[in-house]
């Protein structure tokens, strides 16, 4: 990270790849913002108040997520989460101080009055001003060690191993299933083009796993429209065509295979 400010770029460059891939889900996530800002707003109150909540909800969704245990597989995807909060809280941080500016101009078009002291026994707005800065500062100065703290993560090394493409993931699902699996191969495509444009659309290698019981009926998993996903043989129909399936919740083509395997016994539990 050459320069001050390459922390902030971190996250940027993330959604820009994003944009180029197949599941495109920062894109997703972020579409009703662009709806705002890209139009040149944000311009009224309505809009602002809903940034300002959707802001709110983005975090609190964050922190929940945090707390899986799969929440994350290496310390790059760190990185990147907390390039993004720590350009959070210095925009938040921002946003607070702006926010206690306003008040004079809500006092200058003579909307409110807003007094020249705060008053400890009966705060006035005078103290919410004065609360709204101060905030906003020290939101700001918490983020004087990000550059730091952001390059510590990016260059930790990853003592796992995260999977190359879709065919690596299935097969180590399938090794790590056990005698319950078998790695059906018959249909992976081994044409390098096709292989590629199939990855770049979302889908797979053309490979399945197939998961057997002993008292229920076998189940498959296979990449497909980005998305892992996994049925029983029951699911389809006498012609064959799939009725049900379940979309697992780790959708990336390289998802940590270990995620993988424990959202599929939940499922098949």
């Amino acid at each position: 990270m050459a320069d001050s400010h390459d922390w902030v770029e971190l996250w940027r460059r993330v959604a820009e790849a994003d944009a180029q891939g197949s599941r495109r889900l920062v894109g997703d996530v972020c579409g009703g913002l662009d709806l705002v800002t890209d139009s040149g707003g944000p311009d009224d109150p309505d809009e602002i108040i809903a940034l300002a909540i959707a802001g709110a909800k983005s975090a609190e969704a964050t922190a929940a997520g945090l707390g899986l245990e799969r929440a994350l597989y290496t310390p790059q995807q760190a990185a990147v989460v907390a390039s993004a909060l720590y350009a959070q809280i210095d925009a938040a941080g921002s946003a607070l101080e702006n926010l206690a500016g306003y008040l004079h101009v809500m006092d200058a078009r003579h909307d409110i009055v807003l007094p020249e002291f705060n008053d400890s026994e009966t705060p006035n707005l005078n103290n919410a001003e004065m609360s709204m800065g101060c905030a906003g500062e020290e939101a700001r100065a918490a983020t004087c060690d990000v550059e730091t703290t952001v390059r510590i993560l990016a260059e930790a090394p990853y003592l796992g191993r995260q999977p190359k493409d879709a065919h690596e993931t299935i097969t180590a699902v399938a090794d790590l299933l056990g005698e319950q699996a078998t790695l059906i191969t018959e249909h992976h495509v081994h044409d390098e083009a096709e292989l590629r444009e199939n990855y770049d659309h979302g889908f797979g290698c053309g490979c399945v796993v197939r998961i057997t019981e002993s008292t229920r009926s076998a189940w498959e998993l296979q990449r497909g429209d980005s998305s892992w996903n996994l049925w029983r043989h029951t699911d389809a129909d006498d012609s064959g065509i799939l009725r049900n399936w379940i979309e697992l919740d780790a959708g990336d083509e390289r998802a940590h295979p270990g995620h993988l395997v424990s959202l599929i016994e939940q499922e098949i539990a």
